[in-house]
C-alpha cells in the first residue's frame, strides 16, 4: 500500500522523471568540469540519470576519495572488481542545491587525492 501511494505521489504527473533527467544533467556537467581539471589522472566516468561511476586508473585512489568524502560528510562507495570506481547514487528527491553541495565535496576530494 505504501509503495502504491509513493508511486501515485511521485510518478503520477511525470515531474519526477523530468526532475531526475535534470539532476542527471547537473551531475554530468559537474563531472565534465572535474575531468577537464584532471586531464592526466586517468579518470573516466559514465552514467545516466542519477547513477554514475567515476573510474580511476590508479585503483586505490577511489577508496581514498570515498574516505575523504566521508570525513567531509558525503557518503560515497566504491565498486568494480578492484574497487576502482567511485559510485554516485544520490536520492531521486535530492534538491539542486544539495546535489551541488555533494558534487563540490566530490570535486574537492578528487583534487585533494591527486
Amino acid at each position: 500500500v505504501t509503495a502504491a501511494a509513493a508511486l501515485d505521489a511521485y510518478w503520477a504527473d511525470g515531474q519526477m522523471e523530468k526532475q531526475t533527467l535534470a539532476r542527471g544533467e547537473q551531475v554530468e556537467n559537474a563531472l565534465l568540469a572535474i575531468a577537464a581539471e584532471e586531464t592526466s589522472s586517468g579518470m573516466s566516468f559514465r552514467g545516466r540519470g542519477l547513477v554514475w561511476g567515476i573510474e580511476f586508473s590508479d585503483k586505490p585512489r577511489a577508496s581514498a576519495i570515498c574516505a575523504r568524502a566521508f570525513e567531509l560528510g558525503l557518503l560515497l562507495e566504491t565498486s568494480g572488481p578492484e574497487s576502482e570506481v567511485v559510485k554516485l547514487l544520490p536520492a531521486l528527491t535530492v534538491s539542486p542545491e544539495e546535489l551541488d553541495e555533494g558534487l563540490s565535496i566530490l570535486a574537492r576530494c578528487i583534487r585533494e587525492t591527486a
